[in-house]
């Protein structure tokens, strides 16, 4: 028991020695938890934040015409141009005569 004795201080200051780290230890590790949970709350905003902007996005292309709906309005427009060709052809007579009665018009006033 003697011989124990002379163990039991240098024991007892390696156990608080320990107790004192793993305690410190652990008191860092609650603040990288709190430097953590801070950085997970960010992401969140920024996961919500996304979110939201391709809810956004995901709505205009709803919008937008799908390929047989182009493919339709572009032959719409082929059709319409050809009848506005049509339509000039057919009106450059009359636009002759337009200016040829302008200018007898013209002549008579004189």
């Amino acid at each position: 028991m003697e011989e124990l004795r002379g163990w039991i201080a240098p024991i007892v200051s390696l156990a608080m020695l320990a107790t004192t780290w793993f305690l410190a230890s652990r008191s860092a590790r609650r603040s990288e938890i709190t430097e953590l949970e801070l950085a997970n709350v960010k992401l969140r905003e920024q996961l919500a934040d996304v979110d939201r902007r391709l809810g956004a996005a995901e709505m205009t292309i709803r919008h937008l015409p799908d390929k047989d709906m182009s493919h339709r309005l572009e032959m719409a427009i082929a059709r319409l141009e050809g009848r506005m060709e049509t339509m000039d052809e057919r009106l450059k007579p009359v636009a002759v005569m337009a200016a040829r009665v302008q200018e007898r018009m013209f002549e008579e006033t004189r």
